[in-house]
């Protein structure tokens, strides 16, 4: 039975016999009638939130990676696509117009079509995410997915992807290559770029600072003082903007002792 409603047998009354009880409007009887107004008011509010009609999913598109730096991947990712979608179409622009089609899906006949001008890099899969292999800055943009579905209702999408410009690989300078123990040498990492990220490495790995370690200028310079032995090896500074990242030709130093 829907809702967990119980049927309540309902029974005329008896009217052959005259009632010969006086009506008495007491407490009780008060409290009763509101009661049971309470509960038929909560009942009412029940229904309503039960029988409420389901809302639509919202259609919408993802960018995975969130931000993409030239000569990568990315996908345009739809998620809740309409169960009964009949033809989705890709635009590179806001508009909805032929000219500016990216690429189309037709899901009768599951026909792809793709743009002869962008050389393939460019896929539409049957969920309607598309891929743009090897991005450009050129495909900097709005992109607007126009979908149908089986009553030829139309909604259009949007979403908006920047490509970056990769960092440039930085270089490392050090003041000396060979150090005796017990003195002090200076690494400095010359990124092209100001503003980013620098972390640095040893054997290929990231670096242990200790005591003897200090940074300074952004952390684009590393002192060590005094040097010990173990500190021989190989040094590296990797510089990062958020979507990309590039690593120094490695920097090798020797200790001596005296």
């Amino acid at each position: 039975m829907p809702l967990g409603l119980r049927t309540v047998e309902i029974r005329e009354k008896d009217t052959s016999r005259p009632d010969t009880r006086a009506a008495h409007w007491g407490p009780e009887t008060m409290e009763t009638s509101s009661l049971l107004l309470c509960k038929g008011l909560l009942l009412t509010a029940f229904l309503l939130t039960c029988w409420n009609a389901p809302t639509t999913a919202q259609l919408t598109i993802e960018l995975v990676p969130p931000m993409v730096a030239e000569g990568g991947n990315s996908v345009l990712f739809v998620h809740k696509m309409p169960l009964n979608v009949q033809a989705f179409y890709w635009y590179k622009q806001k508009d909805a117009t032929k000219s500016y089609e990216v690429a189309r899906y037709l899901t009768p006949d599951n026909t792809t079509s793709k743009m002869p001008q962008h050389s393939g890099r460019k896929t539409v899969f049957y969920s309607g995410s598309l891929l743009i292999r090897n991005v450009t800055q050129a495909d900097s943009g709005f992109y607007t997915l126009l979908t149908f579905n089986t009553e030829m209702q139309s909604e259009l999408t949007h979403v908006h992807l920047e490509v970056y410009k990769p960092v440039a690989q930085p270089t490392l300078q050090a003041d000396k290559t060979t150090v005796t123990e017990d003195g002090s040498v200076t690494l400095t990492c010359l990124p092209e770029n100001s503003g980013l990220s620098i972390r640095w490495l040893f054997n290929r790995q990231s670096l242990y600072f200790n005591s003897r370690m200090t940074l300074s200028q952004k952390n684009s310079q590393l002192v060590i003082d005094p040097v010990r032995m173990e500190d021989a090896g190989e040094y590296q500074c990797e510089v990062s903007n958020g979507y990309s990242s590039k690593t120094s030709p490695p920097a090798q130093m020797s200790v001596t002792s005296e």
